[in-house]
């Protein structure tokens, strides 16, 4: 305890304060990919799929006045995002 009050008056030099602390701290380490995370984004897509084949069949078959692209390319769309997303998260 005596020392610690020592060393309280006593300047300190500009090494030791170099020394305490840790300036940067890098990690080149890449996060390893979850398989069933994989497996859950392939199974999604191949609903997306599904649906697509669904509504086109639908708004075909009951001459619904809407194009289907106005639902089919916006979930796509955000299905793609959420692909990248998880594949380029890093």
């Amino acid at each position: 305890m005596l020392t610690t009050l020592l060393r309280l008056f006593s300047p300190r030099s500009s090494v030791d304060y170099e020394r305490a602390f840790i300036p940067e701290v890098t990690v080149t380490e890449q996060v390893a990919r979850n398989p069933a995370v994989e497996r859950l984004i392939f199974a999604g897509w191949l609903l997306i799929v599904i649906k697509c084949f669904v509504i086109i069949w639908a708004i075909n078959h009951w001459a619904v006045p809407i194009h289907p692209y106005w639902i089919i390319v916006p979930t796509i769309l955000m299905a793609a995002l959420c692909t990248a997303v998880y594949c380029w998260r890093d």
